[in-house]
């Protein structure tokens, strides 16, 4: 048996996209998925296994297998594929068992137990089992592997392997949603770390074939599989040099379906025989702009705010989306079209001359330099974002230069967190779930701004609140925290909403059962070829 005990200054566990059922959860259904030709859904069957599905990417392929090592989001895409999860994510955002057939917590939620499938194999046959479960739990919780899911599950004091198939978990204070926050923490082999980053082992329904890093990924069925077998005889993940030479592949059916092709090649898809644009059934997703909240000067929230004031959203929203998108008018991680934004908000209406007085007092004064951080080769929107800032900020005195980088350049910039980054405007993408406590918890979880880590922010009543939220059975009363902590994250700026906006994927329509989930991840499980 594993033990692993901690004891944690901060008890922080991730918010879920939706609220649990409190109790035993049952085993699991076959999820659905989206069928590219009618954008209706589809359920899981028996098939035969044909077709090669081609997958493109841009500025740069998968560079890393290991799912704890790397935060480029063009991995996601493999890790239910190779790894799946105690837990898996369904269309909706909420979450039901998977690697596990049910689970049941205490009365005060802080110890949790976890029934696992008794057919589990890896992809080269080995057994997995409770003790698996406790060695990847252990080491996503190191700090010095880098994991990104350790933000979420870092208030687990220990987790024992109480049977061979069952895992007990014991928290630092009461959580309705680990289930949610172990979605996150991926399934792999760990007796052999050193082979994770290049060949990988997990107990998903594909395994490795061949891989060249940042080049392709080609994965095959894994005979080992306990669940319905893959339809597909491959799928095979291929770079592509920048946008425009991946939409140019699909156009011209060398790829079968592409991710974050850019707003301004939708006309062209849309005008591409057998081509159908696949779009998640809700959107939570935001772009943002993040700076280091513990460095000089955005470590105060007056040089936040002006910066929000100098961002002209709408028009960012018209020539970077092409209207694809909803700005952020009042800097909410919350989008407007949601039930739970809060109307009130003061708007962070486009104004160079609040921005330049905000500046002043927070000590920026004509002549300053800050750095454009946005990738290369990948997202074109990024760049006309920053060019718009670039000419605006210029009229107050405001220096901005636009530097671009590969995209594992531009994630080591300010990541592993916390990392300080000072001057540095950061253009990124936010995955969040679609329920008011997970997007308001972005500023905690979301991005890597650090804030909260400099004393006297105003962030453990937030982040109390953020918990608060979870207990509160009254809608009415649910609403008024909500409205709160937008009200807080408006007038503490932890980082720049500039739209919400999902991630464009494009399909031809011979592809069936894909499917994107609210956080722009897509989920190729169920994925077919219909002749």
């Amino acid at each position: 048996m594993h033990r692993f005990d901690r004891r944690l200054r901060v008890a922080m566990l991730a918010l879920a996209a939706s609220a649990l059922t409190f109790g035993s959860i049952g085993a699991s259904s076959s999820d659905g998925a989206l069928n590219a030709s009618t954008g209706t859904t589809v359920q899981a069957q028996t098939c035969k296994q044909q077709g090669a599905l081609r997958y493109g990417l841009a500025g740069g392929g998968v560079n890393n297998l290991d799912p704890a090592i790397s935060n480029l989001a063009n991995r996601v895409v493999i890790m239910p594929l190779l790894y799946p999860s105690l837990t898996k994510l369904r269309q909706d955002g909420t979450v039901v068992p998977d690697l596990a057939t049910k689970w049941r917590h205490s009365a005060d939620l802080k110890t949790w137990w976890f029934y696992l499938k008794r057919n589990i194999r890896y992809a080269d046959g080995r057994q997995f089992d409770a003790d698996d479960v406790v060695a990847n739990v252990l080491r996503n919780l190191d700090p010095k592997v880098g994991s990104g899911a350790r933000r979420f599950i870092n208030d687990i004091r220990s987790v024992r392997a109480i049977t061979k198939y069952q895992v007990r978990f014991k928290l630092g204070s009461p959580s309705a949603i680990l289930p949610d926050a172990l979605y996150l923490v991926k399934m792999v082999d760990v007796s052999d770390v050193s082979r994770l980053a290049t060949q990988g082992n997990g107990p998903g329904p594909y395994k490795v074939a061949r891989y060249v890093p940042n080049n392709t990924l080609t994965l095959v069925p894994n005979p080992f599989y306990f669940g319905p077998k893959p339809c597909l005889r491959s799928i095979t993940i291929i770079a592509q040099p920048d946008t425009t030479s991946m939409v140019t592949a699909f156009r011209s059916r060398k790829l079968d379906m592409i991710w974050q092709f850019p707003a301004t090649a939708v006309s062209a898809i849309q005008g591409t025989r057998d081509a159908v644009i696949i779009k998640p059934r809700t959107v939570s997703t935001a772009h943002v702009l993040e700076v280091d909240t513990t460095s000089p000067p955005f470590d105060n929230p007056v040089a936040r705010r002006a910066l929000s004031y100098a961002m002209n959203r709408t028009a960012m929203v018209r020539a970077a989306f092409l209207g694809e998108a909803q700005a952020s008018v009042a800097n909410s991680p919350i989008s407007v079209t949601s039930p739970a934004y809060n109307k009130k908000l003061p708007k962070h209406t486009f104004n160079l001359n609040r921005a330049r007085q905000l500046f002043t007092q927070a000590g920026i004064k004509p002549g300053t330099k800050f750095t454009y951080w946005a990738q290369a080769g990948k997202r074109p929107e990024w760049i006309t974002n920053g060019q718009i800032l670039q000419q605006d900020l210029r009229k107050i005195g405001i220096n901005l230069e636009i530097e671009q980088a590969d995209p594992a350049t531009w994630v080591a910039k300010f990541n592993p967190s916390p990392k300080k980054f000072p001057n540095l405007i950061v253009a990124t993408f936010l995955s969040l779930q679609p329920a008011p406590a997970l997007g308001l918890s972005a500023a905690l979880k979301g991005c890597d701004c650090n804030w909260g880590l400099v004393p006297g922010t105003p962030y453990p009543r937030y982040y109390s609140m953020v918990l608060q939220s979870l207990g509160v059975p009254d809608p009415a009363k649910r609403q008024g925290l909500y409205d709160r902590l937008q009200s807080m994250f408006n007038q503490e700026s932890p980082f720049m909403v500039i739209a919400h906006q999902s991630n464009l994927v494009a399909a031809h329509k011979s592809v069936n059962g894909a499917w994107e989930d609210p956080s722009g991840n897509m989920h190729l499980e169920s994925a077919r070829i219909v002749p």
